[in-house]
């Protein structure tokens, strides 16, 4: 089962994520995203890529060069390859969730990172949970939306706090209801 969390940036798709992954423990592998803020200014500033087994690296600044630029941040690739690759590697042999947050323009700048997910999300066996934007910035974004037999979550403030039991049920993680 492939689920699919899109919506407005801010709606809460990333903490939804981190619930999941907070549930699953060791049944998830993957990353997420995060937003790194000035802490005096509270001003975003770039962006850091996170796994589910606790590394973390910036891989989006205002302060990198890169020929990589979405807005005013710039991509350094190889630093987001770092965290993700090995992960999604290890993904396509392992039996766990597998978690993507997010299929992104700035994630998708990597040829590897989209080889690699192509891979996973057109395999029946993977279980994933995944995020994307809410429009299609790329074919694979647009792909991933009409894959056959995912279900596509629309989030918004009305349903966010329901979901995380929704999401697990639907990954059928064999975990007990109510959890």
């Amino acid at each position: 089962m492939k689920v699919v969390l899109t919506g407005e940036p801010g709606i809460g798709k990333t903490t939804l994520v981190k619930k999941a992954v907070g549930v699953l423990k060791d049944r998830a592998l993957g990353f997420w995203t995060e937003e790194v803020r000035d802490p005096k200014s509270g001003r975003r500033t770039g962006f850091k890529v996170v796994s589910t087994e606790g590394q973390s690296v910036l891989f989006a600044s205002k302060t990198f060069t890169s020929k990589h630029l979405v807005g005013s941040y710039g991509v350094n690739v190889q630093r987001f390859e770092q965290v993700a690759l090995p992960l999604l590697e290890r993904a396509l042999r392992e039996d766990k969730v597998i978690v993507v947050d997010e299929v992104g323009k700035m994630e998708l700048f990597s040829k590897a990172f989209k080889e690699l997910l192509r891979r996973l999300v057109y395999d029946p066996r993977k279980r994933m949970l995944l995020t994307i934007p809410i429009r299609d910035v790329d074919p694979l974004v647009a792909e991933i939306r009409r894959l056959r037999g995912a279900v596509v979550l629309q989030v918004d403030k009305g349903n966010r706090e329901d979901l995380p039991q929704d999401l697990l049920s639907l990954l059928d993680t064999g975990l007990p209801t109510g959890v």
